[in-house]
C-alpha cells in the first residue's frame, strides 16, 4: 500500500493497526505493474501461438480445397468432352434420319 493511502486512512480516522491490517491483504494480493506486464507476455506469446497454428491450418485447408477442386475440375472436363462426344455422334444420326425421311417423302409424294 502506498505512503499516500496509509495517510488517508490515518486522516480519515483509521488507526495504526487498521490500516496495517488493510495493507498486508492489499500487498500481497494485489498485482503489481511488473506482475501484469509479465502476464502481458504470456499472453502475448500464447496469441502468437495461437495465430501461427491457425495460419498453417487455414493453409492446410486452402491447399487440400485447392486439391480437392482442381479433382473435381479435371472430373467436369472428362465429362464434358464425353458429353461433347455423344453430342456429335446424336448431330450425325438426326441428320441420317432426316435424310431418310425426306428421301421416304420425295418417294411417297414426287411421280
Amino acid at each position: 500500500m502506498s505512503a499516500s493511502a496509509i495517510l488517508k486512512l490515518q486522516a480519515a480516522g483509521f488507526s495504526t493497526e487498521q490500516v496495517t491490517a488493510l495493507a498486508e491483504p492489499i500487498d500481497t494480493q494485489a498485482a503489481t505493474k511488473a506482475d501484469l506486464e509479465g502476464a502481458e507476455h504470456r499472453l502475448d506469446a500464447k496469441i502468437d501461438a495461437v495465430d501461427r497454428k491457425l495460419d498453417a491450418k487455414i493453409e492446410t485447408v486452402r491447399h487440400e480445397l485447392g486439391s480437392k477442386i482442381e479433382a473435381v475440375d479435371l472430373k467436369l472436363e472428362k465429362k464434358t468432352i464425353s458429353i461433347d462426344a455423344d453430342m456429335r455422334v446424336l448431330k450425325w444420326m438426326l441428320g441420317f434420319v432426316l435424310a431418310f425421311l425426306v428421301a421416304i417423302f420425295v418417294k411417297l409424294f414426287v411421280p
